[in-house]
């Protein structure tokens, strides 16, 4: 099966256990040691061979560190034909805290890209802390610092919420001096096993972004994800070239097949395998060790929360002025919101896309009344 074209991008969550207990973490099933195994892996390198379809491995828990270095070792071997191809390069998010030298020879050995999940200086951090409530930060820094002594690069993701939305500018030059490659932002929303959290005040969020916009372009020195995307639409717009195409491209960046432990496949989005047990199921489109993966994703088309979530981004399109630049919102995020894959705006579309808009916007206009005004129009 040839048509790879849904997707660029496997998410594999090598464990269901994470040794931290984030306050607002998503995964009901942190707790539990359940581990993948070489099957799956094995059954996976298998369809990627057939195909020869460069793709990108997303190594996601749980905290994947927490399978332990000498089991990763083994679930990783069946790519390693794959690797040396290049048809496979592999990408991890973990908390840091795990990460010794063996992690960072291995690492090295295998070429990862890596995230680190980290929410600014030790205030910041708070909401990160061990299952007994120890704040994790100095652990993810001494992780960190393992990395950056061999020369690893590696990414931030960080999740903006209670304790460092005030705090935009010290927010960004903490990263600044932290030495990481980009700087990725998830505001803290209702998902998954968060569904009670309260989240945060719109004029907040949006203060954030305006601050945190004016204290990147005086010290561009990082990119930040959301708003390089955002510089991007907009230079792609006045140039008038090719743009987010809305549902088409949506789909092809969007689908991200995510596989557990035990093999089951999900779509759309990788929240949804930390959907509570009890309805899990209904988002499960099939095993990779009774179908090759590919052949799962061309059925997955017929899934009815696919179909359901694509009905929802027409309606997005027609309704929507930021559709061009979202491509139709995250079907999880309607989904654990809203209750219904097929709604429309979220509060991740207000806070995540549309804020990012508005204030890298706002920001132009107020630097051209500034230089009207000094230029004496």
């Amino acid at each position: 099966m040839k048509n790879t074209s849904f997707f660029s991008h496997i998410v594999l969550q090598p464990t269901t256990l994470c040794n931290l207990n984030c306050r607002y973490c998503y995964l009901p099933d942190r707790d539990k040691v359940d581990v993948m195994t070489k099957e799956v892996t094995t059954a996976i390198a298998e369809s990627i061979t057939t195909t020869e379809q460069p793709v990108c491995l997303v190594w996601h828990g749980g905290e994947p560190l927490a399978t332990g270095i000498r089991t990763f070792q083994e679930l990783i071997q069946p790519f390693r034909g794959l690797y040396e191809k290049k048809l496979v390069h592999h990408n991890i998010q973990t908390n840091g805290t795990l990460i010794n030298q063996q992690w960072c020879d291995f690492f090295k050995e295998w070429d990862f890209q890596i995230g680190v999940s980290l929410d600014g200086n030790e205030l910041h951090n708070q909401e990160r802390v061990t299952i007994t409530g120890v704040p994790a930060f100095r652990k993810i820094m001494h992780g960190i610092e393992l990395l950056k002594q061999n020369d690893i690069l590696f990414s931030i993701i960080a999740t903006v919420n209670p304790k460092n939305i005030d705090s935009p500018s010290a927010f960004y030059n903490f990263f600044t001096s932290l030495g990481c490659a980009s700087l990725n932002i998830n505001i803290e929303e209702k998902e998954g096993f968060n569904r009670e959290s309260l989240g945060l005040e719109s004029e907040k969020v949006q203060h954030f972004w305006h601050e945190l916009f004016l204290v990147w372009r005086e010290n561009p020195v990082i990119k930040i994800r959301e708003i390089d995307m955002t510089l991007g639409y907009i230079y792609a717009t006045l140039k008038g070239g090719q743009r987010n195409s809305g549902a088409k491209k949506h789909y092809g960046r969007g689908f991200w097949p995510t596989i557990a432990f035990n093999g089951d496949m999900v779509v759309l989005s990788p929240e949804f395998v930390s959907v509570d047990e009890s309805d899990r199921q209904q988002f499960v489109v099939g095993n990779v060790l009774k179908k090759p993966l590919y052949q799962l994703v061309v059925e997955a088309q017929n899934a009815w929360y696919v179909k359901k979530f694509f009905e929802g981004v027409r309606e997005c399109k027609n309704s929507c002025a930021y559709y061009e630049f979202c491509g139709g919102g995250q079907a999880s995020n309607k989904y654990f919101e809203l209750g219904d894959i097929n709604r429309t705006e979220t509060t991740h579309c207000r806070n995540s896309r549309k804020a990012v808009m508005d204030a890298v916007l706002d920001s132009f206009i107020q630097l051209r009344e500034t230089v009207a005004i000094e230029g004496g129009e």
